[in-house]
């Protein structure tokens, strides 16, 4: 669904809760070699493809080149066509009435070329849904968690391990994600040696710009857009303690901690600097600061402007953390792809805005000299979708949507891209024959995906650790990504 910056949502978010807040601080197995030596990865960029993608589409384009910036045009699994791949197949009828897409120029060369890619990744053990699926990949732990808010994984977060190791403000961890909703519960851990003192910073990025601020001043906790004006906050003093009034209402939720506790989730000068980097996107009236023009990743609307989708949205609020705060540990959950339980043709088209977004990304990174040298970025699906469609919507090709959380083979066959200083160039692999106790699929699977990444954080050995002391099988280094 598109996002309109100048229509701020008018309608889409009506009598809308606050109960999900927007912006918060909350703060023995290896692999199967050691990995040692002077690795160049200082941070380490995670992005989750939520709502579940089927290696059907993306890496098999049976619908055609669906994500041509990361995977080109020529399958990369066999089983769904062979031969190059044209653009995807969207129905004629959906494609009369949908807005059109606004995409940059594909890149020459995939960015598969650029790093590694493993084809057979599996998401082996748990349920294939989002919250199970997101909790997997922000914690190196497969799960059963519900899919509630107040839910906790029972393993510590890769921000909460990284924060205690480091003893790193909150704002060198950063998790991203909308919507916000029960996704925010995994920001922390039940772990008793863990939990909200060592959590992230936090940020719904649709919701900056949401009308939330009235709530600063009158209390409520419902806002009906629809109705009620939408509001741009100027930048003076007055208004710069609304916008910290502001946090402190979105961060209720978040436990108080007493002055001489030494990990508060958030000390004073970096919750200023936080509110200071949302207060700009509020004070911007051309709302270019929320989402620009330049970003060139979105949809047309009537009035021939670009409008954000979420995806679009999400990677850029992306960029701009990762150039003010340059933090160590940064994830961010995509999650249109998920309309493809009603709208199959919408899971096509959403593919490709997530293609763009991340090739967006990496270059962005690449062209920073404070980030480039220094990134680890790895994209993977948070789990897959079933092999069958579900009669929701069928369109005249004779699909229809796809749900999750069977557990089928589309469910857990998914993929991992990993790009970076310290990742081998131009790999594409399946391995196979890989061996752990307690180990059934005989793959890598989406726990050694997060191995991987702590473990170029430094973090490899307490993450395993703090997993098997919990119960909980870790993940193994993939040896086929280090270079």
């Amino acid at each position: 669904m598109a996002l309109s910056r100048r229509s701020f949502l008018r309608g889409a978010l009506a009598g809308a809760a606050l109960g999900g807040a927007t912006v918060s601080f909350g703060a023995f197995a290896r692999g199967r070699r050691a990995w040692a030596g002077g690795l160049s990865t200082r941070r380490v960029v995670i992005v989750g493809i939520g709502g579940g993608l089927r290696l059907r589409e993306s890496l098999g384009m049976a619908e055609g080149a669906t994500m041509p910036n990361l995977f080109g045009t020529t399958p990369l699994v066999s089983g769904f066509g062979g031969g190059p791949a044209g653009a995807p197949r969207i129905a004629p009828e959906y494609a009369q009435g949908a807005p059109p897409l606004v995409l940059p120029p594909v890149r020459p060369t995939p960015l598969h070329t650029e790093g590694t890619l493993i084809t057979n990744l599996r998401y082996a053990d748990g349920p294939p849904g989002h919250l199970q699926g997101h909790g997997c990949l922000l914690s190196g732990a497969y799960n059963q968690i519900e899919n509630r808010a107040d839910a906790r994984l029972p393993t510590p977060t890769i921000f909460e391990v990284h924060r205690k190791a480091t003893d790193a403000p909150a704002t060198d961890a950063w998790y991203l994600s909308n919507p916000g909703g029960f996704y925010r519960a995994l920001l922390t851990s039940s772990h008793p040696q863990y939990g909200a003192r060592f959590a992230p910073t936090y940020l719904q990025p649709p919701g900056v710009m949401q009308p939330l601020v009235p709530i600063v001043t009158s209390g409520t906790r419902t806002l009906d857009v629809a109705r009620d004006p939408l509001p741009t906050i100027p930048q003076d003093a007055a208004e710069d303690a609304a916008v910290a009034r502001l946090v402190k209402v979105l961060d209720a939720n978040a436990p108080a901690y007493a002055p001489d506790d030494r990990f508060p989730h958030a000390a004073a000068d970096e919750a200023a600097e936080v509110q200071a980097h949302v207060a700009e996107f509020l004070a911007d009236r051309t709302y270019q600061s929320y989402f620009p023009d330049s970003f060139g990743i979105g949809v047309r609307n009537g009035n021939g402007e670009l409008d954000a989708t979420a995806d679009a949205l999400t990677v850029y609020h992306a960029e701009r953390v990762l150039d003010r705060f340059q933090p160590s540990l940064l994830a961010l959950t995509l999650l249109d792809v998920d309309q493809a339980h009603q709208d199959f043709n919408g899971y096509l088209r959403a593919q490709q805005v997530a293609d763009a977004a991340v090739a967006h990304l990496w270059a962005f990174i690449q062209g920073h000299p404070s980030l480039r040298d220094e990134t680890t970025l790895i994209v993977l699906p948070e789990h897959g979708r079933h092999l069958f469609f579900n009669g929701q919507n069928p369109d005249s090709l004779g699909r229809s949507g796809l749900d999750h959380g069977q557990g089928d083979d589309g469910d857990r066959d998914v993929w991992m891209l990993a790009l970076g200083p310290d990742v081998r160039r131009g790999v594409v692999a399946a391995p196979t024959s890989i061996s752990q106790p307690g180990r059934t699929s005989g793959r890598y699977e989406t726990v050694d995906a997060v191995m991987t990444a702590m473990t170029l954080l430094g973090h490899g050995d307490r993450l395993a650790a703090d997993l098997a002391g919990a119960g909980a099988r870790p993940g193994l280094v993939v040896d086929e990504v280090l270079a």
